[in-house]
């Protein structure tokens, strides 16, 4: 079996334009490569996400995230069951609308 390390290495290689992916580690890194899958992931880099890290580290991490687009706001709010206005990017008011 693949070590999660490795699994690191499939994922999108733009999540990580100013880092070196063969340097992460999973879980030193957890917080890093959560956020980046959380704001700009792929739907393949979201199904690795979900098979390396438990739901409540994404959940604490993607919630008290200082910036995330309005729409993955509210994707993670039905994905997470958390209203939107519990986001921390959301009442910081520190969200984008992207489209």
């Amino acid at each position: 079996m693949k070590s999660k390390e490795n699994i690191l290495l499939k994922l999108s290689s733009h999540l990580f334009w100013n880092c070196d992916v063969n340097k992460l580690e999973y879980k030193k890194n957890e917080k890093l490569v959560i956020e980046r899958i959380a704001e700009y992931g792929l739907e393949k880099d979201e199904i690795i996400m979900w098979r390396i890290y438990n739901y409540n580290k994404i959940k604490k991490i993607i919630k008290n995230m200082t910036h995330l687009p309005y729409l993955r706001i509210l994707y993670y709010s039905c994905v997470l069951g958390i209203k939107e206005n519990k986001f921390k990017c959301y009442k910081n008011k520190s969200y984008q609308w992207n489209y």
